[in-house]
């Protein structure tokens, strides 16, 4: 009696371990069976704005952004022929000329940037439409 209930227990066992590690996938997928890093690559969201910086200029963004401090923001790179309908939404969001300048980095590479915006002209920007705007503003990436 306990024999067989032991016999059981390890087959349900081992079968429960075939089917978590995968062993069984063409019939019986996996509990992570679409959690490949394809899968997790097309899950991400805006992966654009991640930055890598260095431990100085991390320190010095958030004590920054805790304080309120105006940033500095950017959208880019645009094509040359979407560069009008990304410049007339910067002129609907109530941006005069002066406050954003543009970078050309050639034909298709145009950046529009906002050297100093404080948190309201930040939520304005972020309001703005992400498609005419390459993604939408994000944090400057240099000098």
């Amino acid at each position: 009696m306990l024999r067989g209930l032991f016999l059981a227990l390890l087959a349900a066992n081992l079968l429960f371990l075939a089917w978590s590690q995968g062993w069984m996938a063409p019939a019986f997928p996996g509990p992570r069976a679409n959690q490949g890093e394809p899968q997790r690559l097309a899950n991400q969201l805006r992966p654009e704005w991640v930055q890598v910086l260095p431990p100085a200029a991390a320190a010095s963004r958030v004590a920054a952004a805790r304080r309120g401090a105006p940033l500095c923001l950017e959208a880019g790179p645009l094509p040359a022929a979407a560069l009008d309908a990304a410049v007339a939404s910067l002129a609907g969001a109530g941006l005069a000329d002066g406050s954003w300048a543009r970078r050309d980095e050639g034909p298709d590479a145009q950046w529009l940037r906002v050297a100093s915006a404080d948190a309201a002209l930040q939520a304005r920007l972020q309001a703005l439409p992400a498609e005419t705007l390459a993604g939408g503003f994000r944090l400057c990436r240099g000098p």
